[in-house]
């Protein structure tokens, strides 16, 4: 087997370091400063409305609730407690557990600082120093502005506690690349095409769009398509990542803005069939993107260079029925272990085979992120 999908590691916060001093420990807890000591937990401000508005809105772009949610191949995904982590992922190179990211102090991220959490989702580093596995994509969140780590950290902050222990992981055996500093670049927000290549490199697109190789992702062939993924969770058979190059023949040279769009948004090609596979997990957020932000992303998506590459047919049928707790609640509100994070549209479509091929998963070895203006000319061997 190749490889699966990393659809549920968006923020390995919490449990996911190759340390081998770690190794078999609990994950140590970070003591919160005594009040008045500049330190992010101890003053505890009244948070700003607007603030936690864009850091929900983003977290729901990136899917953060659903790869950390309790999740197996026996259970499906446990929607009632979104963000409390326990997705586990059993692979060749080890076992994969997402991390409790709720504000639980015991089980959770509850008594980490805000630039705790920041340098966690933006450099990949842990309180006690130790280098988070690329299964978290921090070396495209790297791309964040401070102001949208700001705004996402100050949501996380509104998720109340869920007690939820997460075995750490022990056995997993991952490369950890150099952690990036915060690249803290403007937004182009006056320019659609960058702007959509700003927010595509935030979803991480390119992971599950582009092909795997012997040393990694293909970085020549970006967003040509031909990742490998299953999702027991889900269902069963083989996903590929879509070709999502301006290829006519292979990718989607001949969709227009508008189908792009459409399959994004509402999860539909042009010919009417459902995306089907991780792409299902994101369609609570996707679907209140503002027009502004998703033309932005179709624009962006419909200038990437051709790259003829033809991607091998899905397999995937999804299980029967919804999964527990599908239709009771908020994709991105706060978690109360009570509700749902699906909002009824982010569950697979049950029993609609997959055609096609699969679209953008959360997590895996993430490669540098895209840059505008160069995502994935063949031949350029770099992802940037």
């Amino acid at each position: 087997m190749k490889a699966r999908a990393f659809v549920f590691a968006a923020l390995a916060l919490a449990g996911c370091s190759n340390s081998k001093k770690q190794e078999g420990k609990e994950p140590p807890v970070a003591v919160p400063e005594p009040v008045g000591s500049g330190s992010a937990v101890a003053a505890a401000p009244t948070p700003d409305p607007k603030l936690v508005g864009r850091g929900e809105y983003l977290v729901g772009l990136l899917g953060c609730p659903y790869c950390h949610m309790p999740m197996d191949a026996r259970t499906g995904p446990d929607f009632t407690r979104p963000f409390a982590g326990g997705a586990e992922i059993p692979e060749k190179f080890g076992t994969w557990r997402s991390p409790n990211i709720t504000q639980d102090k015991v089980t959770g991220i509850g008594n980490w600082t805000d630039a705790q959490i920041d340098a966690a989702i933006r450099m990949g580093t842990r309180p006690d120093g130790a280098q988070l596995f690329p299964i978290m994509p921090y070396m495209n969140y790297n791309r964040m502005t401070d102001d949208d780590a700001k705004a996402i950290v100050a949501y996380l902050r509104t998720v109340k506690p869920i007690s939820n222990k997460v075995e750490r992981v022990t056995d997993l055996k991952l490369p950890t690349p150099t952690p990036p500093k915060p690249a803290n670049t403007p937004d182009p927000v006056g320019d659609p095409q960058k702007h959509g290549e700003y927010l595509v490199t935030l979803m991480h697109c390119n992971v599950c769009h582009t092909p795997m190789g012997p040393q990694g992702p293909d970085h020549t062939k970006m967003f040509a398509g031909g990742f490998e993924m299953e999702l027991p969770p889900l269902g069963t058979g083989k996903l590929f990542g879509a070709n999502i190059t301006s290829d006519p023949e292979t990718g989607i040279g001949k969709w227009t803005v508008a189908d792009v769009e459409k399959s994004i948004k509402f999860l539909t090609r042009p010919d009417g069939t459902v995306i089907q596979g991780p792409m299902q997990f994101y369609l609570a957020g996707w679907s209140k993107l503002t027009d502004e932000d998703l033309k932005g992303i179709a624009t962006f998506v419909k200038s990437i260079p051709p790259i003829k590459n033809k991607v091998a047919k899905s397999t995937f049928k999804p299980h029967t029925g919804p999964p527990p707790g599908a239709g009771s609640g908020s994709a991105t509100g706060s978690a109360t272990g009570s509700g749902s994070a699906a909002k009824g549209s982010a569950t697979p479509a049950a029993g609609s085979a997959a055609k096609g091929s699969a679209g953008p998963a959360a997590g895996s070895a993430t490669p540098a992120a895209p840059k505008a203006g160069s995502a994935a000319p063949a031949g350029s061997g770099s992802a940037k």
